[in-house]
């Protein structure tokens, strides 16, 4: 009798054990498809997120196709035209003017613009632009432009064919605010193009208007490739006389005289041509202009001296780092083929004593002429000194004047 209780006991109390085993692996299986169920959730949520994202932070400047109906152009080949344009040099100072037409409404025309013959803001790859009407000059709205400054702007083609009678497309850096370009009164200098003649003969043309004597240069150009019935990118810096042209990304032209003896006091665009009723459609956006310094090349070569405080030395110490190098390259790019030679001169604050601010100015100048050299500048075509704190161009008793004082002088002998 007792082993048969004891035999009842033991199943009883496995049938238990087994129950409590069961419960708990269903539990254990319950949770585990809600963490499956929580986690795919979580991941299609992530994706969503993901994706919106990528909409927020897509790149502003990505070219698409235009969504004007009437265009004759492949939308695959214009996506694929824009996406090998290489980036234009970038602009850095104070922003003058700014307009991208997006608080214009569809249809209108901007206020920081005067036309001739009138114009109106129109969408133009997922944004907006200002399209000129025919025959129309379009003047820039700002004060008196600065001795150096960047002008920036996308131009679109539309339904434009390569070849067109009497239509051109310039920008004319002019002395007077006015709509005449052709003004009798009126300097200027200009960049653009033309669409006369043979469609496989374009060129890019500067030029300018002066009452001594006049600048024309006829620069071959692939209208077809990188103008005609696309969107392109320009830059067009002003350094004092000097105006170069940049056109996705690429150096057009660099005509150092161009505008001797003239001020520049506002931009015009000029159009040319074209003909409403076959819906020739020439459009701008995205337009800039900004304030920029003087170019290396004017201060070393032109003026045969450039002071600055841009190339950065470890505290105390003649090592130079690494966020100098850019401007290192672009000196020696400039330099190094010049038949003059040039002084590199040391400065330091007055922090310390001054018989090791003087040993360190002219340690400082040899490491920049060492790096010189290892871009390709001839050893013989540089000298050194140093003068510690002895030449301050500002006061010690501020964090900004000792960063001023800080500095490496080039001078052209």
């Amino acid at each position: 009798m007792k082993t048969l209780l004891n035999i009842a006991m033991l199943l009883f109390l496995s049938v238990n054990t087994q129950a409590q085993i069961w419960k708990k692996a269903q539990k254990a299986a319950q949770r585990g498809m809600e963490k499956t169920v929580e986690r795919k959730v979580e991941k299609k949520a992530s994706e969503k997120t993901e994706e919106a994202m990528d909409k927020v932070l897509e790149p502003e400047n990505r070219k698409k196709s235009t969504k004007n109906p009437s265009s004759t152009v492949d939308q695959n080949q214009n996506k694929s035209s824009s996406a090998h344009h290489t980036r234009n040099p970038e602009v850095n100072g104070q922003l003058i003017f700014s307009d991208n037409f997006a608080n214009t409404p569809l249809g209108d025309f901007p206020i920081g613009f005067t036309s001739s013959s009138g114009g109106s803001v129109t969408e133009v790859n997922d944004t907006r632009g200002l399209l000129f009407n025919p025959n129309t000059n379009m003047l820039i709205q700002t004060t008196d432009l600065p001795a150096n400054f960047a002008l920036e702007f996308d131009l679109t083609l539309e339904n434009v064919p390569p070849s067109l009678y009497n239509t051109f497309f310039n920008v004319y850096v002019q002395q007077n605010k006015t709509l005449k370009h052709n003004d009798p009164k009126n300097k200027y200098g200009a960049v653009g193009f033309s669409l006369w003649g043979d469609k496989n003969d374009h060129q890019i043309d500067l030029f300018n208007k002066k009452t001594a004597y006049e600048i024309k240069e006829r620069i071959p150009y692939n209208l077809n490739k990188n103008i005609i019935d696309q969107t392109s990118s320009w830059v067009i810096l002003r350094n004092g006389n000097r105006l170069q042209l940049y056109i996705n990304g690429k150096k057009i032209a660099d005509s150092p005289n161009l505008l001797e003896g003239m001020k520049a006091n506002s931009i015009n665009f000029r159009l040319n041509g074209t003909k409403r009723e076959e819906n020739h459609r020439f459009i701008i956006s995205s337009v800039k202009v900004t304030a920029i310094k003087e170019d290396l090349r004017s201060q070393l070569i032109e003026k045969g001296i450039l002071s600055t405080s841009e190339i950065y030395f470890a505290s105390g110490s003649d090592q130079i780092q690494n966020e100098s190098f850019a401007l290192l390259n672009d000196i020696a790019n400039i330099i190094k083929d010049e038949k003059s030679t040039f002084l590199i001169t040391g400065h330091t604050d007055s922090d310390g004593d001054e018989k090791s601010n003087l040993e360190l100015s002219k340690n400082r100048a040899d490491n920049v002429k060492k790096y010189l050299q290892s871009k390709g500048v001839p050893s013989h075509k540089l000298q050194t000194d140093g003068k510690g704190e002895k030449e301050p161009v500002a006061s010690n008793n501020t964090a900004d004047g000792k960063a001023q004082n800080r500095r490496v002088v080039f001078t052209k002998l």
